[in-house]
């Protein structure tokens, strides 16, 4: 376990040094981020994935995009800076160009984001909003990967129907490709690893973890797996009980929207 862990710290290393970092026009001085929130998606996730709920949030008033930051398959961080209100909840969209990546790749370049973040926008806090996958490598990174001089504070953590004991389903194996749905595998040695570093979670990150009973790849004992993986004063479980609501279709009802706002405040 040793070796391995030397290994994912040398991996992350390279990946930092050999991330190109581009901006927009928009100069930001100073932390003008307030209470920012990560958008991540999941498997195959774009773009697309958390822009219907981001569009929600503002039209709530519960802030407002901020950043949108694309990490390409060449290791080049894409950052484009909106103009913005400095009073609102600042939302930042990440989005790996590389969506069908193994966990280990995942979560590095998402510990290579939050680097950036911390370093070039001054953000000492941060929370999180994740769906399916999403959800998998952002624990990883905080198992395995969160330093506190390199990185961001996560406060709170929201998983929407991640699968933390795997996918279910022949069918989605054969539809799919790409390191990921090995590691999505029930019984992967990537879960088994996440499952074995389950003392390893940060004091002080809250986690709410929403799962679906209509959820066609993510078993609802897949999701609530979780518990254990998180201490028990900072979890937090909501099931929808609802068969009509999809795997793809959790992070699209304003039900989940309604949760995720109590969850961090927002009124």
């Amino acid at each position: 376990m040793r070796k391995y862990m030397l290994l994912l710290a040398a991996v992350f290393l390279i990946y930092v040094s050999s991330l190109s970092l581009e901006k927009s026009d928009y100069a930001v001085s100073g932390n003008q981020y307030k209470d920012p929130v990560l958008f991540i998606h999941g498997f195959k996730g774009t773009g697309r994935s958390f822009n219907t709920m981001i569009a929600r949030f503002e039209e709530r008033g519960w802030g407002e995009r901020a950043l949108t930051m694309n990490v390409t398959r060449t290791g080049k961080l894409l950052v484009r800076e909106e103009p913005f209100s400095a009073e609102l909840p600042a939302f930042i969209h990440v989005i790996f160009e590389n969506n069908r990546s193994s966990f280990d790749a995942t979560s590095t370049a998402l510990a290579a984001v939050m680097q950036v973040l911390r370093n070039e926008y001054g953000v000492e806090r941060v929370k999180i909003v994740s769906h399916s996958m999403g959800g998998i490598v952002s624990v990883k990174f905080l198992q395995e990967l969160y330093d506190p001089d390199l990185h961001p504070v996560t406060d709170q953590l929201v998983t929407i129907g991640s699968p933390f004991n795997g996918v279910s389903g022949s069918r989605w194996f054969t539809q799919n490709h790409g390191p990921a749905v090995y590691d999505l595998m029930p019984g992967s040695p990537a879960l088994a690893r996440i499952a074995a570093n389950h003392n390893r979670f940060p004091d002080g990150t809250n986690v709410l973890n929403i799962a679906g009973t209509g959820d066609q790849v993510t078993p609802l004992q897949s999701a609530l797996s979780l518990k254990a993986l998180v201490p028990e004063d900072q979890y937090r479980v909501d099931v929808l009980y609802d068969k009509t609501i999809h795997h793809s279709g959790l992070h699209e009802t304003p039900i989940v929207d309604e949760k995720i706002g109590a969850f961090f405040g927002y009124k």
